[in-house]
């Protein structure tokens, strides 16, 4: 992995964490418009002005995938002899994979995109966009003033959201008003609720903004045929779930489940396309597949592994937080 590489997925992660955070600084505007004593009469509004919200803010999050795309793929071919100009749909020659294993599955040839020159996106604040009917135009208009402003960017690939939609709309309800009605019937006091139901339905609603980002880099990815796969980004400190993701390495596009990012709520993970088999891991990826293979591997498996690996992954969290306090 060349160094510009590496610069170019840490700026990557970053800037999705701006675009979350930015996401959230107008998701807790929209808070007060779920009354907990008229959650029936309040609880739709709630939702339909939150998916507009997520609407917004999933096509920047879509739009910074692109462009890091874009940026990474031109900084990487080069260095295992890939023209850098090379289409995505020109065929990689096969090449000896770790353990014998030789070539990549065949993938359908997509239809081809025009390539524009850009920097990568990084968020800027923006004053509040809330609507209650999603306007389309706005968002032309806020692009047409990015040209202006001599912002190129990438076309972002087509994806059909609505499936993504249903799931968002669902999550908001569960975690939102039902959550809220559900708790309170389990005797948390009305405060409490309210609280509890707050973490829960921004974390949900910030994994569908950043569901933009993931889902538009995996479809450029998948598109690709001179990639390997992909490898998980997590922070200087993961959660065990995401630590135990990342110490898988390589995701390997075998089939679209296989290829799938997996994303719990609140996780601000990001991927990173792999064109060298041998190219370093990102952050503590190679550190996290020692312990599994030191603590885990040939030890446990299936459920039982998932909770030994949390069990010894937070313990050694505790220690190093302990450690870095004394």
């Amino acid at each position: 992995l060349t160094p510009e590489g590496r610069r170019l997925s840490e700026e990557h992660r970053l800037a999705q964490q701006d675009v979350r955070d930015a996401f959230l600084a107008e998701f807790i505007a929209l808070w007060v418009l779920l009354d907990p004593d008229r959650l029936d009469e309040t609880g739709p509004g709630w939702v339909r002005a939150v998916m507009n919200l997520i609407r917004w803010y999933r096509q920047q999050s879509a739009q910074a995938a692109a462009d890091y795309y874009w940026r990474f793929r031109e900084a990487e071919l080069p260095a295992i002899g890939v023209d850098p100009t090379t289409p995505p749909t020109a065929p990689r020659r096969p090449r000896q994979r770790v353990g014998g294993e030789t070539g990549q599955r065949e993938r359908p040839s997509p239809r081809p995109r025009a390539r524009r020159e850009s920097s990568l996106v990084i968020p800027e604040p923006r004053n509040s966009r809330v609507r209650f009917d999603f306007d389309r135009r706005a968002l032309e208009r806020a692009e047409d003033r990015d040209r202006r402003r001599g912002r190129v960017t990438f076309e972002v690939p087509e994806i059909d959201w609505r499936r993504e939609d249903r799931a968002a709309q669902i999550s908001l309800n569960v975690a939102g008003p039902l959550g809220q009605k559900y708790k309170r019937s389990r005797g948390q006091r009305r405060e409490q609720a309210q609280r509890n139901s707050f973490v829960e339905s921004s974390g949900a609603a910030s994994r569908h903004v950043l569901t933009g980002g993931r889902k538009s880099l995996l479809t450029l990815l998948e598109q690709d045929r001179q990639i390997v796969g992909w490898v998980r980004v997590t922070d200087g400190d993961p959660c065990a779930f995401c630590a135990m993701l990342a110490s898988r390495g390589i995701v390997r596009y075998k089939s679209e489940a296989a290829a799938k990012f997996q994303a719990h709520d609140h996780c601000a993970c990001t991927a990173e396309p792999v064109y060298d088999e041998s190219a370093p891991w990102p952050g503590r990826a190679r550190e996290f597949r020692g312990l599994w293979d030191e603590h885990i591997s040939g030890k446990y498996s299936g459920k039982q592994a998932i909770r030994e690996w949390e069990r010894i992954y937070r313990r050694l969290q505790r220690e190093a937080r302990r450690a870095q306090v004394a």
